[in-house]
Parts: structure tokens; sequence; C-alpha cells
């Protein structure tokens, strides 16, 4: 729950151990970082209704992956977004900034 009336599932979604925690208390928690898996079916406005309304609740991070393009938009903020293609390097900070990968190896990793 994003607030009392709108409810978003991103395609993934990473918790931190504390939210994990306060959501087993039944707690709804906003989680940190989130991805979503775009395809030719998703609405431009539509796109940035939901990133608009994940800042607006607290998400740090979103990737919008585009299967088709092979690229990946990375929102840290609604103004800060880096266009991601081919051996670009990426990541999930400042949520995971460990965590990061080439844009030729993601979709190296999902099925044809």
């Amino acid at each position: 729950m994003l607030t009392a009336l709108q409810m978003r599932r991103p395609d993934i979604a990473y918790f931190t151990k504390e939210q994990i925690q306060r959501g087993r208390q039944g707690e709804d928690v906003i989680p940190a970082f989130v991805v979503e898996v775009l395809s030719e079916t998703d609405q431009a406005y539509r796109i940035e209704e939901k990133i608009a309304e994940y800042f607006k609740a607290g998400v740090q991070v979103v990737w919008n992956i585009f299967p088709e393009s092979e690229v990946v938009y990375v929102y840290t903020s609604r103004k800060d977004v880096p266009i991601c293609l081919e051996s670009d390097v990426y990541s999930a900070a400042p949520v995971l900034p460990d965590f990061s990968i080439r844009v030729n190896e993601l979709f190296a990793l999902t099925p044809a």
C-alpha cells in the first residue's frame, strides 16, 4: 500500500531486514527498491504515474526495464534518470550500493 487508497505491485521489490520484520508485525511497508519490467502495452503516462507514486511513498530506487529494446531506466528521483544500454553498468545504489549489473549481462540472463 503506497497510501490508504493506492496499492502498487512492482514486478520485483526489495525490502530491508527491518522492513520485513515490520511487515511480519502487520505494518504496511514501502520497499526501498522496485523493478518494473515493461512491455509494449504499457502506456507512458501510466508508467510516469507509477514512478511519481513510488517516490511520493518513499521508494528510493526504481528500475524500469524494457526487454524489447534492452534498455534500463534507473530512477533515483523523478529528475535523476540515467538511461542504460549495451555495456552500461547500473546499480541499485543508494539502497544496495554493491548490487550492479551490465545491461547486456541482464539480458543474457533472460530467456529469448
